[in-house]
């Protein structure tokens, strides 16, 4: 499956090589945390973004307490011998995450063709003081790559973050966690989508700046394959067989979902050289599909999710009903 989201892939690593299964931590990561800024420019990254909520879910499902050692009261410069100083002490069950500018590492992939990209990796020491092995479990990358270029990367305006943790011990979630974390996570309406909607709206008479307020949208739609994570745990949890099921076409349609974005950048591209109207009108009925797609989707998640309850022993009283949730709900 398409990883989705770099800091969860990260600390999935440890779960993957566990007992546990590290698809429940997807739940909720459709609708992850994006930046928009006030001249409304999309970003899949902003310093206001926290990952406190999303870490401790993490410690509740498996049992594993993340630090931050990254500090943002202190300087780079101090962050980085921090830095320096927990990769000469690493233990082998410890777990070192960073936030790099990948695009100081032009020989990794990068995609996205950004001329800036904050990224989270894991780095290990290596027998050389000189090279660290940096682990992209996103983009599934593993090599030795000198320490003098990760450090340049970090050491960037644009980037600044970092945790650590102890895999040694990883608990199997329990029935009650997960159903807490997938009803935590749970949004009646589609921010990505309403964000798009918001920046076609406010550029519409400025259409040149579309493009650069629209770049990232592909870095974030990707986050729409969690999906495929939480369908395929809550069919083999029902006993469903995913070759047989109608589990691919449900894959279809979240594909379809993550490439549709795709068009609708494209089209705001085109709106931008040419300021057609219907090129407009065009967009905007991309984008209210967009909202009726995944409106399906999520509803049929919900409906797999209700029955995995009920096989689990809970009620109908206790089951969620999507189109009862208002967008003030609490589940929201």
């Amino acid at each position: 499956m398409i990883k989705v989201h770099c800091l969860v892939s990260c600390v999935c690593e440890t779960i993957k090589r566990s007992q546990a299964d590290h698809r429940p931590y997807y739940f909720g990561i459709w609708d992850a945390d994006f930046g928009l800024t006030s001249d409304f420019v999309l970003s899949h990254h902003a310093p206001e973004i926290n990952h406190e909520a999303m870490l401790e879910w993490y410690r509740l499902l498996y049992g594993i307490t993340v630090h931050q050692w990254y500090d943002r009261t202190l300087s780079r410069a101090t962050n980085i011998m921090n830095l320096e100083r927990l990769m000469k002490t690493k233990r082998p069950e410890q777990s070192i995450i960073v936030m790099l500018d990948l695009a100081q590492l032009p020989e990794r992939e990068n995609k996205f063709h950004h001329d800036m990209f904050p990224h989270y990796v894991m780095l290990e020491p290596t027998d050389d003081e000189e090279t660290w092995r940096m682990m992209d479990p996103d983009f599934r990358y593993e090599g030795e790559i000198d320490r003098v270029r990760i450090i340049q990367a970090i050491d960037q305006p644009t980037v600044a973050g970092g945790f650590w943790f102890d895999g040694s011990h990883v608990k199997l979630p329990d029935r009650e966690t997960v159903a807490a974390y997938f009803m935590s996570g749970l949004k009646r309406h589609h921010p990505l989508t309403e964000a798009v909607g918001k920046i076609v709206s406010h550029h519409k008479k400025t259409p040149n700046r579309l493009p650069s307020a629209l770049k990232q949208l592909p870095v974030i739609a990707i986050r729409k394959y969690a999906y495929e994570h939480a369908f395929a745990y809550f069919y083999e949890q029902l006993g469903l067989d995913l070759g047989s099921s109608d589990f691919n076409g449900w894959c279809d349609r979240i594909e379809r979902l993550v490439n549709q974005y795709t068009v609708i950048q494209h089209r705001t591209i085109k709106y931008s050289m040419t300021c057609d109207p219907a090129v407009l009108t065009e967009i905007q009925a991309l984008l209210a599909d967009q909202a009726i797609l995944e409106d399906t989707i999520k509803q049929q998640l919900i409906g797999l999710f209700n029955e995995y309850c009920r096989k689990e022993g809970e009620t109908d009283e206790n089951c969620i009903v999507y189109h009862q949730l208002s967008p003030s709900s609490p589940l929201v």
